[in-house]
């Protein structure tokens, strides 16, 4: 994925990503710090691509998922 499509839905600062994701602070730094969140910085800020905050949390997704396709009816029993 290009570094334009990661940031294609936006970023988010160290505290929006915190809210977003419900991880802490030492951990999104841990994470950014070995490699395996990217981040860019603007000044001493840093922004994380809020498409990468959602991939993380999707790679760590335990049980299925069933996705149900825009526009389809779920019928309940």
């Amino acid at each position: 994925m290009s570094a334009k499509e990661l940031l294609s839905e936006g970023a988010l600062g160290l505290d929006e990503a915190q809210r977003f994701t419900g991880l802490g602070r030492s951990y999104l730094y841990e994470l950014m710090t070995s490699g395996r969140l990217p981040f860019t910085k603007c000044g001493s800020r840093r922004l994380i691509p809020k498409r990468a905050l959602v991939e993380l949390l999707a790679d760590g997704l335990v049980g299925g998922v069933q996705v149900v396709p825009a526009g389809a009816r779920q019928h309940s029993h």
